[in-house]
């Protein structure tokens, strides 16, 4: 057992023992009555500022080299950008799809790729702005949150937050590489934000909150069960409650529809089958070979079965993560273990200020908080074992439940703050580390690295190369479509070139130019201009011995 391991263990149980102690304390009616102190504007600028400084800082810091390489999934998302840049279309040269195909089973979100448009309009296609997109909605995730938590409990609760959400260990892995998922949780907090100051009855706060509402839609496809369930519950708390009138709430449904119904109607067409239909400012695509609906607990085979198992991943990955490396880093998790009590204490909190705040915005503030929690729980189960991206909704809620739960205790034991900083300071300082070290050796596997550079060096201008043999075997064995989608992004290979529209400078079609295939070895020509990436793990020792005993074979 390491010192992390062992902290996080001991600190488990004592944050749990003193979470119990002010649950007891708080129920005996002593302590603090208020959430918040009058403090110095200009200082809560300045603490402001610098939070915000220190998250963009870790989340720059070597940000195009670690993770090294490109997640195939963000060099399709890439690909379709480029595509989207140049021609306005796909790389199959769809007219401005609402949804993409990606692996032929699945399909991928567009809205990241969307903003990665004038990213690649201004500095070209390469990791670094493929990754703009999530780095800047982080950001603008976490300035949502501060705000939010804010008007619910007070600037000193939100600066706590604020600085947990800082170096949680989630948000800053998710905000460093490019999953079009991982846009989702930030649409969503920035589209609560705007929800709440919608209930100071200034309706282009309603219009923005709707807009972003209807842009999650193009996030992820959990949005479909989640975000239309949370906002029927809020419409109708809002008009229960005369906090909003039935005209302002017909003008959010006006506007979530307006910008979502492409979507929607994307849904549609492939849950009945319909034929793809393209408009002037869009395409709704149909897919014929999509299974994703198995995913949602209602189409599977075994309901009862399939809800216990999606109930133990959910649980699994809220208190460990998913053990994927690109997502957590073990022994931290999604919020490392030993601050899961303050979770719980921060949803307890939460209840109690909800029954006793007397301003009815406020207290619409905390129902929309815990409706939110409860919808993104919902759909863990609702999803099939999920891992940490399928319940992204989650997150959030539960990084500003842990903050209610970090300040809740603080101000019943004021001198647990010192405990608090020195473990929350040590466990960030060990992350941090461990993410830029072993760990991001470890990630050059998964985001391909080596094949990347030896497909950038094959493909180079300099090697004279007509064509390129390039190996299936990336992923998995036989992963033709991974290998390919890596090569589109590392040669930057024209989208109109891949569709068979144009031919390159030696007249060759993208299916001359580049092969997909392990060759025979006894079979290569290095006489020829042709440039072969093979894995080295699938060549015998005999072919390796073979090809170096030929002129214009590069074995690494």
């Amino acid at each position: 057992m390491n010192f992390q391991s062992l902290l996080n263990d001991v600190m488990k149980i004592v944050f749990l023992g003193l979470a119990g102690a002010v649950i007891a304390l708080e129920r005996t009616g002593k302590g603090p009555e208020t959430r918040d102190v009058p403090t110095n504007e200009k200082r809560n600028r300045y603490v402001l500022c610098g939070i915000l400084l220190i998250a963009l800082f870790l989340r720059v810091w070597q940000f195009g080299g670690v993770p090294l390489g490109m997640n195939q999934d963000g060099a399709m998302a890439a690909v379709d950008a480029k595509a989207l840049t140049e021609y306005g279309t796909d790389r199959f040269g769809t007219f401005l799809p609402t949804h993409f195909t990606a692996w032929g089973f699945a399909q991928m979100n567009v809205f990241m790729s969307y903003c990665m448009v004038p990213f690649f309009k201004l500095f070209g296609m390469n990791v670094i702005t493929a990754r703009l997109p999530v780095l800047l909605f982080s950001m603008m995730g976490l300035l949502a949150l501060y705000f939010t938590v804010k008007r619910l409990a007070g600037v000193q609760v939100a600066q706590v937050s604020l600085a947990f959400a800082a170096v949680n260990p989630w948000h800053f892995m998710q905000s460093r590489w490019a999953l079009e998922s991982n846009m989702f949780p930030h649409v969503l907090m920035i589209a609560f934000l705007f929800l709440l100051k919608a209930l100071e009855g200034k309706r282009r706060w309603l219009v923005l909150s709707m807009t972003f509402f209807a842009a999650s839609m193009y996030c992820y496809g959990i949005a479909f069960y989640t975000v239309p369930v949370f906002l029927a519950f809020m419409a109708g708390y809002f008009i229960k409650n005369k906090l909003m009138k039935w005209k302002d709430v017909l003008l959010g449904v006006f506007v979530y529809a307006l910008f979502s119904w492409p979507i929607w109607m994307t849904m549609m067409i492939n849950a009945f089958h319909w034929k793809t239909m393209e408009t002037f400012f869009c395409t709704m695509p149909y897919f014929p070979e999509s299974v994703r609906s198995k995913d949602i607990l209602f189409f599977s085979d075994n309901k009862g079965e399939q809800l216990l198992k999606n109930l133990e991943a959910m649980t699994g990955v809220i208190l460990q993560g998913d053990g994927l490396p690109w997502n957590t880093i073990s022994g931290y998790g999604v919020i490392t273990a030993c601050f899961l009590p303050f979770t719980l204490l921060g949803g307890y909190a939460c209840v109690r200020w909800l029954t006793r705040e007397e301003d009815p915005k406020r207290k619409a503030g905390f129902v929309a908080l815990l409706a939110a929690v409860t919808v993104g729980l919902l759909s863990g189960l609702i999803t099939a074992e999920v891992n940490v991206n399928r319940i992204n909704l989650l997150h959030y809620g539960l990084l500003i439940l842990t903050g209610f739960g970090i300040c809740f205790m603080m101000r019943y034991l004021q001198k647990s703050a010192y405990v608090i900083l020195i473990t929350c300071s040590l466990m960030s300082i060990m992350f941090v580390g461990t993410y830029f070290s072993s760990h991001a050796e470890t990630m050059q596997k998964y985001y391909y690295h080596d094949f990347l550079e030896a497909v950038t060096y094959a493909g180079g201008e300099g090697n004279h190369c007509t064509s390129l043999v390039i190996t299936p075997d990336t992923q998995y064995v036989g992963a033709i479509k991974v290998s390919e989608i890596l090569t589109m992004f590392a040669l930057d290979v024209d989208a109109e070139f891949y569709q068979g529209k144009k031919t390159d400078q030696n007249g060759l079609t993208y299916g001359e130019k580049y092969r997909y295939e392990n060759p025979r070895i006894t079979a290569m020509d290095p006489g020829k201009p042709v440039a072969y990436v093979i894995r080295r793990q699938s060549l015998r020792a005999d072919e390796v011995a073979y090809l170096e005993g030929m002129s214009g074979y590069l074995i690494t």
